[in-house]
């Protein structure tokens, strides 16, 4: 005969026939309550207290099920990962458009006298070639040209791909004039002229020094 009732939350009793019924302790296995061959699930444990047994329950957890809201951020951040454009298409497409626009950079270099293929990769540094392209800062176009600078140098339209090239080479070429080297023309054209002035020097903005390398590596390729 087995007898079963509530000691309170989560604990049961059971006062079973046979009084020296075995003990259990095992967390996570089934042990007999009597002959009855009664088995108690895993994740319980059965102590034997004087003429009857207590069933306790272990510690036990509800399965994980994501809230509405943690299944959308899932489901935003899979969607982020599977619209991220692939590189190999975007060096493609930035490698086309360099193409369709290349003829226009050099005669500008020849026209301003900037050694072949800097402008170029200034050029490339800046947008990738991409004349809608627009910068935190507001700089845009190809040559990512601020609005001041680009009014200076007669530029009505920053997204006309040949006007930007143009005004981007006489600013280079203002630039190469004002500090005779390569690599602080390269500085001023990104950080200011007068930035470079005051220094004497590559401002150490944290942009400019990566922006020169990146330009005078891409130049070496060419």
């Amino acid at each position: 005969m087995l007898l079963v009732g509530l000691l309170g939350p989560g604990l049961i009793y059971t006062a079973s026939a046979r009084a020296d019924a075995p003990s259990a302790q095992n967390i996570g296995t089934s042990e007999q309550l009597s002959s009855s061959d009664v088995s108690i699930d895993p994740g319980y444990r059965i102590n034997e207290r004087g003429d009857f047994q207590v069933v306790e329950h272990g510690h036990w957890s509800p399965p994980y099920r994501p809230t509405p809201t943690q299944h959308l951020a899932s489901e935003a951040v899979f969607s982020v990962q599977r619209s991220r454009p692939n590189e190999k298409s975007v060096k493609f497409r930035s490698n086309f458009q360099r193409t369709s626009f290349l003829g226009d950079v050099h005669a500008a270099e020849a026209r301003f006298g900037i050694p072949h293929g800097l402008l170029d990769a200034l050029i490339w540094t800046e947008s990738r070639y991409n004349p809608s392209a627009v910068s935190s800062a507001g700089a845009a176009g190809l040559g990512q040209l601020m609005p001041g600078t680009a009014r200076d140098l007669g530029v009505r339209n920053r997204f006309d791909p040949k006007a930007n090239i143009t005004g981007a080479a006489q600013y280079l070429r203002q630039m190469l004039d004002r500090f005779g080297v390569v690599h602080l023309a390269v500085a001023a054209y990104n950080a200011g002229p007068g930035a470079v002035s005051r220094l004497g020097r590559i401002p150490l903005n944290g942009e400019t020094p990566g922006y020169v390398r990146n330009v005078l590596d891409r130049w070496a390729l060419n």
